[in-house]
């Protein structure tokens, strides 16, 4: 019965559910980047793209335009996940295969990672097994869980500090805790939001010394552990966050005006969508709603550290509503350890209610196995890329319309990333039918610029622009490639 499962049995049953999420996965495993925030997703293979070709060095992202004559280094995050799918294409092959592969590596030490943290949290493999399923089968971690953003790594090495941070409050073993301030290090240095999950050790360190009433060695040393450990990634971002220039992350909700119409329609959102449907999902909810119930009527003092981190989310959630607003899901991954560490609760309960319940609760994750699997396969549509589709459609023959390494004039492109990575092509990235015919004769002048892709109507009728055209190499659906030559109108 699955309510006396062995570590080894739940072990092989998480194994069969990860072989089938990969199966799940494999219609999209060689899709380029496209569907939702496949901006995001082009900005990080920008990266990888020339770790691969252009620079190893991993202090030096670099991504694809060279807009204000600037060199095209681009320092947000630590760029780790980045450089080591780059180092895996550089043995593998520069495939897309091997970049969704390796996110989904990723993925299952996350899985396993929530796992083992559950098993920590409530000393029962069936709970955990049954929670974690439902986790693996969230929306947006499964659509994520093959998509390479940053946060896939930050939140997998979260969980690992989740799980480890928790063992040393268990054990006071040195080790855990040098491990889990070694995740808490990689979290951080992956995207920087994720430093919140630290609040667990600080929750501990304030309560520690409130107990004891002083400051004692081994409190001292727990704290500048971490501490120190934390010095690269602390060093990281002093570095480069001063060239964040017009980065709202940096300013959170008072990057604009207050509209308190426009904040409750996101908060309503959140509410109503994002939180129940797409990081929950329709099958967890009621087991979270059960799990909300019991730890409320469980009065247990033993999880302050799960309040904290409950509270440190939603800290972070007001202060980037503007930002988060309705479109950015994968900034919401921090909410997932604790959303399914109370579905888990409910789990419990339901199993303390009657053994029975398991096989309900299996059927519980059936359904999510599906519901998810239907739900999600519309976002990896072009359509849901929300961008130009004769990009998308007619990616082969813009890319070779023009030769390998020749840097270009693009437009239109909001994100700078999308349309210039489908065609891989490095250059000038305009958007808003912003540019001036005598930004293409400095740009031809001065970095040999030869060739430009243009979506623009606007721009590509202008009888401004002719002077400065030798030829129309290809038209594909509402895109035009054209040659450019030097216009000297003196």
């Amino acid at each position: 019965m699955l309510s006396k499962i062995t570590f080894f049995q739940s072990l092989l049953i998480l194994s069969a559910f990860i072989l089938l999420s990969l199966f799940q996965h494999i219609p999209h495993i060689h899709k380029d980047i496209q569907g939702i925030h496949c901006w995001r997703q082009s900005q990080t293979m920008w990266n990888v793209r020339n770790f691969v070709r252009h620079d190893y060095n991993i202090l030096n992202p670099r991504i694809n335009s060279f807009n204000g004559g600037k060199e095209n280094i681009l320092r947000y995050e630590f760029p780790i996940m980045q450089w080591a799918i780059a180092s895996a294409q550089k043995v593998f092959g520069e495939k897309i295969e091997v970049v969704r592969l390796f996110v989904f590596i990723i993925g299952i030490f996350s899985t396993l990672g929530i796992f083992l943290t559950l098993v920590q949290i409530f000393s029962n493999k069936a709970t955990a097994l049954l929670t974690t399923v439902l986790f693996q089968y969230s929306p947006v971690f499964f659509y994520y869980t093959i998509n390479p953003i940053p946060d896939n790594l930050a939140l997998c090495c979260s969980i690992w500090y989740l799980y480890f941070i928790l063992t040393f409050f268990k054990t006071k073993n040195n080790a855990r805790l040098l491990l889990a301030s070694l995740f808490l290090l990689l979290a951080t240095l992956s995207k920087l939001p994720f430093l919140m999950f630290s609040i667990i050790s600080i929750q501990h360190f304030i309560k520690s010394i409130f107990r004891k009433q002083r400051l004692t060695s081994q409190n001292l040393k727990f704290a500048l552990t971490q501490l120190v450990i934390l010095t690269p990634a602390l060093i990281w971002y002093i570095w480069v966050m001063p060239t964040w220039h017009g980065n709202p992350i940096l300013q959170g909700v008072v990057a604009e005006e207050f509209h308190y119409k426009r904040y409750l329609g996101i908060l309503w959102y959140h509410a109503t969508y994002m939180f129940p449907i797409i990081l929950l999902s329709i099958p967890a909810l009621p087991l979270f709603i059960i799990g909300i119930y019991s730890w409320v009527k469980s009065k247990n003092h033993n999880t302050i550290w799960l309040v904290s981190l409950v509270g440190i989310t939603f800290l972070y959630f007001f202060l980037q509503l503007n930002t988060i607003d309705k479109i950015h899901d994968y900034y919401m991954l921090p909410f997932l350890p604790w959303l399914f560490i109370i579905v888990g609760m409910g789990i419990r309960q339901l199993i303390k209610y009657s053994q029975k319940s398991v096989y309900l609760l299996g059927l519980i994750c059936f359904t999510s196995v599906i519901y998810t699997y239907f739900f999600t396969i519309p976002m990896w549509s072009i359509k849901k890329s929300y961008f130009n589709p004769d990009v998308f459609i007619y990616t082969e023959e813009l890319k070779s319309a023009v030769p390998d390494g020749e840097h270009c004039i693009i437009l239109n492109d909001l994100s700078s990333y999308i349309f210039s990575y489908r065609i891989d092509k490095m250059g000038y990235v305009f958007n808003d039918d912003n540019l001036k015919t005598e930004w293409i004769n400095e740009m031809v002048k001065s970095h040999n610029i030869k060739y430009m892709y243009s979506d623009s109507e606007k721009i590509n009728s202008s009888e401004e622009l002719a002077p400065y055209i030798d030829d129309i190499i290809m038209t594909r659906g509402s895109i035009k490639v054209f040659k450019l030559k030097v216009y000297n109108d003196n």
